[in-house]
């Protein structure tokens, strides 16, 4: 299983399904309430890839470059955020003064220093960039995985996936026992020791896969997608209960159910679907979609005059806009991010 750990188109399938779930919930938020589970399942997903990345380079050299590791993860991330902070400081310079533009920058300042967790987990609001508290919980996960991963590997190498399997066990306990304990929904929400669990159990699921087949077979796909599904489109009051007291963890085996099974069988029915050229397409520019939705979505409410189908609009611009961002701005940064991955493996042949 840990032979081939190479690009897995099927992989950004998944992440089409869940920057579709989640653009929905910004957008058409009555008819899909449920759609904020893609956060989940980003985070699963994540948690799975760099695990996979880190553990390959762990089995190959016995070390981490943190050097390298950070500087890919810059070069993916930092140019779209850039962008986009740089569009909305000009907007906002321009069309807002006061406090409002004050709290505007603020949320900016927010967004590019990874602050936004804990801003938004302390009951502080951040507008059309609330959704990336997301980003900040990503940045600590990859502050601190490198350094837990490397630890257990060199001081317990033979225990490392029971450790990582306890610890992703551990988080899920620790969000149900504060939640039970009445802490405040914006702080188990937003901050980052809170949602933990999502990202250490694509960890486990890594380890396991690196070493181990799971019994898993693409009809069981179809229950973990229904089910992710479903979450998305019924009713809040049904499914906002379940998700804290325990639903999320269901999200998350899910995620990780449909992440095992294209990894396990490239060739089936449920990679070639989630590996189809449209889902593919959305896959590879999910990050610009998730960044660009919610400040359009403010922005085409605002500017937009009446009458105009908004929906509609912010609906196509979350997908053009991106894409555009996607061919001027991040493409020249993951082509020197590929070259840096590939001079990386001849250095080390």
């Amino acid at each position: 299983m840990g032979g081939d750990r190479g690009y897995l188109p099927p992989l950004d399938g998944i992440r089409a399904f869940a920057v579709v779930a989640v653009v929905l919930f910004h957008t058409v938020v009555p008819w899909f309430p449920g759609g904020g589970v893609g956060v989940d399942v980003f985070f699963v997903l994540s948690g799975f890839l760099i695990t996979r990345i880190l553990v390959a380079e762990l089995d190959r050299t016995g070390r981490i470059s943190f050097g390298r590791f950070y500087l890919r993860r810059a070069l993916r991330l930092l140019p779209a955020l850039f962008a986009l902070a740089i569009t909305l400081t000009a907007a906002y310079l321009v069309l807002q003064d006061g406090a409002e533009q004050r709290e505007s920058l603020f949320a900016v300042f927010a967004a590019l220093t990874y602050i936004a967790s804990p801003v938004l987990a302390s009951g502080h609001h951040l507008g059309p960039l609330t959704h990336t508290w997301s980003l900040s919980v990503e940045e600590y996960f990859y502050v601190v995985w490198p350094l837990v991963l490397l630890l257990v590997t060199v001081r317990a190498r033979r225990l490392r996936l029971p450790i990582i399997a306890a610890l992703a066990a551990l988080a899920v306990v620790y969000r149900l026992v504060v939640t039970l304990a009445g802490w405040p929904v914006e702080r188990v929400h937003y901050a980052a020791d809170t949602r933990a669990s999502d990202l250490l159990i694509g960890c486990a699921l890594a380890l396991v896969l690196a070493r181990h087949r799971l019994p898993l077979r693409d009809v069981h796909a179809v229950p973990a997608a229904l089910f992710l599904v479903a979450f998305v489109v019924l009713p809040d009051p049904v499914t906002s209960p379940f998700y804290r007291y325990g639903g999320f963890l269901a999200v998350a085996v899910a995620a990780a159910v449909l992440i095992a099974i294209v990894v396990q069988s490239r060739q089936g029915p449920t990679a070639k679907l989630l590996g189809s050229a449209p889902l593919v397409w959305i896959g590879k520019r999910s990050y610009g979609i998730y960044l660009w939705n919610p400040p359009l979505s403010a922005f085409a409410g605002f500017a937009l005059p009446q009458g105009m189908p908004v929906v509609a609009v912010v609906l196509v611009l979350s997908f053009v806009v991106p894409a555009l961002s996607y061919r001027i701005v991040e493409q020249p940064f993951l082509r020197l991010k590929t070259t840096l991955a590939e001079r990386t493996k001849i250095s080390q042949r």
